[in-house]
């Protein structure tokens, strides 16, 4: 498997910067949401870079097709914490991966400063939205309760949910590739000429059965189905 795994980047993840929430705004696409933290103050280009470029490679691909709505929560903090996210996603990603940025701005936020967003600076549309209206664009059901929606969101769950997804994934790759390596061996014509050889390939044949015979196949069939059940739990809790 290719890219990086949430165990990667946990300290990073668990600052909670950026949450990929599983919510959707009306068009169907992934919700990318910023929430409101005194962390923004002092975090890196080079880690929004990285946060970024692994939680928007988790969606399918149709979800990914329609581009994200990346939400910025800019209550009580400064355009000075917002245009960094802004500029990564500029940077990082193709044009038509963001189809809008929407930042939340603080109560008054016009009448206490002058700001530019400078749309033409980026690949995707920019927009300030106050709270009251962000509904005509993300269904309360798909928003999170800090955004007064409704939709349920743990993010130490959803932590501990991509680790045990990652590793599965990992550890079924893994014995998918051991089988392919055994039965490329298996699928080989090639026969004996004399009873030493013959001796060999019997020998060869028990080997790789003891091989077959060691392959973790019902632990990974078990590690599957108590995930599974671990992810429907956690949808109806």
């Amino acid at each position: 498997m290719d890219g990086q795994r949430a165990l990667e980047l946990m300290p990073l993840l668990q600052e909670r910067l950026v949450v990929l929430t599983g919510g959707r705004d009306r068009r169907g696409g992934p919700v990318l949401s910023f929430p409101a933290s005194p962390r923004r103050e002092r975090a890196k280009p080079e880690d929004y870079r990285r946060l970024l470029q692994y939680l928007m490679s988790i969606p399918n691909d149709d979800a990914k097709t329609l581009g994200f709505t990346v939400l910025v929560d800019m209550r009580g903090a400064t355009w000075s914490t917002v245009k960094p996210i802004l500029k990564a996603l500029h940077e990082h990603f193709p044009p038509g991966a963001v189809h809008q940025a929407l930042i939340v701005k603080p109560d008054n936020f016009w009448q206490k400063q002058r700001t530019s967003l400078g749309s033409h600076k980026y690949k995707f549309e920019t927009n300030m939205i106050s709270l009251e209206a962000l509904p005509k664009i993300i269904d309360t059901s798909q928003l999170t309760s800090d955004l007064e929606g409704t939709l349920s969101y743990d993010h130490a769950i959803w932590l501990e949910t991509r680790l045990a997804v990652e590793e599965f994934s990992w550890q079924a790759a893994d014995l998918l590739d051991r089988l392919d390596d055994l039965q490329e061996d298996l699928s080989r014509s090639d026969f004996a000429d004399d009873v030493s050889g013959a001796k060999h390939k019997i020998d060869l044949h028990n080997e790789m059965k003891k091989k077959i015979m060691k392959a973790p196949v019902e632990d990974i069939d078990l590690m599957g189905q108590r995930l599974l059940q671990k992810i429907c739990g956690n949808d109806t809790g």
